[in-house]
């Protein structure tokens, strides 16, 4: 029960009478709109004396005359912005449909107004504390469709990592989707297998996360232009408008709801893989993707209270992981070989395949607990288990091919670079941990050649003279028979 400031019908029906006067047409408004706009931003700044319900009828009448009257002095978006931005937040709750559905016309109207409002950090403030509110979270997401369907013009340096940032807590929420696809499973384990509901509790939260996602990938196209356009360094600007894309998508792939981990899987790879990452990048500050998304991707993966959140799915996820750290790796091949750094990102990329191989959950995979009847184990995840194992040898086969055909792994000879002799006796000597038998399958040992005796100069000519003496010994004794022989008479 409200303890708080009486209702006053009477102050509420003024105020929306006088609104209607004042907005009749540009003359009225131009002549009173002063006066109303005084009288509503006071009673906004006074709201803890008021009603919530004057108090949100008033924000409304207030960004009313803002839509109307923005060519005017008066009442300025800022102004209004942060006048709704400093209410206690319980109150601001209260106010959070006709705040939400006020600012949503005002987005709508010129360009001129929508700019002024997007790039408040005020309004940020507003709509992440309007998300939670169900009334209002779908003109929040609204407003933030809006602002994203034209990057070119709505998403500037000002507001690009606030749009971002609640993007993806919208994401975020779309966790409630595991609990039913975990019901699902359970249904599955007792033989009755149903078809995936279309309105399911929280499919709507699900789908707007989805479609955040979506959001969040879009903005990638506008990143080159904000680069471009910063006074930052060139590693400081790539960080500040590449990194919050990469790492918001990153942070969904350990979301619990599968459908929400396998959409940013994806959007990630494509985002990687784009031609834009690396444009207009001379100094290698993209070879943060792996140091700054994709190693700590796959850590997060690796921990224990991160895997119990879907004990079916996440075995998929980090064999999708670990084939996205790999793909990216080939696919950046040539460029990395010309960076300094290549070795030591190449022996980190063994190590956390080592940790994928090795991670010591086997027993998490077959349930930690035994459930009671009527639940049998999931025989799907041993085979998961065994399916992860499998995946990150296939995988490092598949690097190790692909470099070895490119030139950049082979046998060290006398003629090898030293620096392609190190990166094979490292590649073997961390493979040798944990695929001891992998470099004889892929690359077995050469047979040794032939030896052929090879015989001395000297012994040659010696072994010559010999055979010449009996040669000549032999002709003499064939003469001196021929002479002994009798002569045939001549009748």
């Amino acid at each position: 029960m409200w303890k708080g400031p009486k209702y006053d019908p009477a102050l509420v029906y003024v105020l929306e009478f006088t609104t209607c006067l004042v907005l009749r047409d540009a003359e009225t408004t131009l002549a009173h709109g002063k006066v109303l706009a005084e009288a509503l931003t006071t009673i906004v700044r006074n709201a803890a004396r008021l009603h919530p319900l004057v108090v949100s009828r008033s924000i409304y009448y207030m960004f009313s005359l803002l839509e109307h009257s923005h060519e005017h002095s008066f009442l300025r978006a800022p102004l209004a912005l942060h006048s709704v931005a400093a209410l206690d937040k319980t109150l601001l709750d209260k106010s959070a449909l006709p705040v939400a559905k006020s600012l949503s016309k005002c987005i709508k109207r010129t360009s001129a107004l929508r700019s002024e409002i997007i790039n408040s950090p005020d309004l940020w403030i507003v709509l992440r504390c309007l998300l939670h509110n169900r009334d209002a979270v779908t003109d929040v997401f609204g407003i933030l469709g809006a602002i994203t369907s034209e990057p070119i013009t709505n998403v500037t340096a000002d507001n690009y990592v606030a749009v971002v940032s609640l993007l993806n807590e919208f994401a975020s929420e779309a966790n409630i989707g595991a609990a039913y696809e975990q019901r699902q499973d359970i249904s599955a384990r007792r033989g009755k297998l149903q078809k995936k509901s279309a309105d399911y509790p929280g499919v709507e939260v699900v789908s707007r996360g989805t479609k955040a996602l979506t959001m969040i990938y879009s903005l990638h196209t506008r990143v080159p232009d904000l680069i471009t356009q910063s006074h930052l360094e060139k590693n400081e600007a790539w960080t500040a408008y590449w990194l919050p894309i990469f790492q918001s998508l990153s942070t969904q792939c350990t979301n619990p709801c599968r459908e929400i981990r396998n959409s940013s899987l994806g959007l990630l790879r494509q985002s990687l893989l784009g031609p834009e990452v690396t444009s207009d990048s001379s100094h290698g500050e993209w070879t943060a993707i792996f140091g700054d998304v994709l190693f700590p991707l796959i850590g997060r993966l690796l921990k224990p209270e991160v895997f119990q959140a879907d004990l079916r799915g996440m075995s998929d996820t980090r064999v999708q992981a670990a084939t996205l750290l790999c793909k990216i790796f080939l696919h950046y091949l040539v460029m990395l070989s010309e960076w300094a750094g290549m070795l030591d990102l190449w022996l980190r990329i063994l190590d956390i395949m080592d940790r994928l191989m090795n991670s010591g959950q086997g027993d998490h995979l077959v349930f930690p607990t035994p459930l009671p009847p009527p639940f049998p184990p999931f025989p799907s995840l041993i085979l998961k288990k065994k399916k992860q194992e499998e995946a990150v040898p296939e995988s490092l086969k598949n690097i190790l091919l692909v470099m070895a055909s490119g030139g950049f792994l082979e046998r060290p000879s006398s003629a090898t670079p030293e620096g392609k002799s190190q990166l094979w006796e490292q590649t073997w000597k961390r493979l040798e941990r944990f695929l001891p038998d992998l470099k004889e399958e892929l690359f077995p040992a050469l047979p040794e050649p032939e030896v052929v005796a090879e015989v001395k100069p000297a012994e040659k000519s010696e072994r010559t003279e010999v055979e010449r003496t009996e040669e000549r010994t032999e002709v003499e004794r064939t003469e001196e028979k021929t002479e002994d022989a009798p002569s045939a008479d001549v009748d």
